[in-house]
């Protein structure tokens, strides 16, 4: 994220636009696309997306490097508060590789704590075009050759009810078994 600002003019940061997010494009009147060149964590922390509606939002992480010795460390911060907020997140990677450590470095980090979504696989949806690493010949890749998704984990929960129901069934089989004559 360093030296951002040099790759295009970003709008200023204001109070109506706290993070200078350069919206892309209306899809619908309650829809927009935007970037905004900040750390997710730091943004996440300010609040300025709550609530989060796992039915209804999702994060989409293009050739996100988790895994990658370069920018793992960059990572560290944002996975957990991602996964907090039990939204899918979809995750793109340049190679089988790519993917499998990207995949390996969540599954460390987060300690299991995250269920799979979409097994990772090849994307039918693919960069067709196939690129080569000037320094490494053999290093070719396409972007967003694969996918999957993840969310943090959710845990069934027993209506109250129930368990209510399931307590009083044991405590009456245990007093029917130990009844004193």
């Amino acid at each position: 994220m360093a030296n951002r600002d040099d790759e295009f003019p970003l709008p200023p940061r204001t109070a109506a636009n706290p993070f200078g997010a350069v919206v892309e494009d209306r899809v619908w009147p309650t829809m927009k696309i935007s970037t905004i060149v900040d750390y997710y964590h730091t943004i996440h922390k300010t609040g300025y997306f709550h609530p989060y509606d796992p039915y209804f939002d999702c994060f989409v992480l293009f050739h996100p490097g988790l895994g990658h010795p370069a920018s793992s460390h960059e990572w560290e911060e944002t996975l957990p508060l991602l996964l907090e907020t039990k939204a899918p997140i979809i995750a793109t990677g340049y190679t089988q590789a790519d993917m499998e450590r990207d995949i390996e470095w969540v599954n460390k980090s987060a300690r299991g704590e995250f269920d799979i979504l979409l097994e990772p696989g090849e994307n039918t949806f693919r960069s067709l075009r196939w690129d080569l690493n000037d320094m490494d010949p053999q290093d070719i890749s396409a972007g967003n050759w694969g996918v999957w998704a993840f969310r943090g984990k959710r845990y069934a929960l027993i209506h109250h009810s129930k368990l209510v129901h399931t307590a009083n069934a044991l405590i009456l089989r245990y007093e029917a078994t130990h009844k004193s004559f």
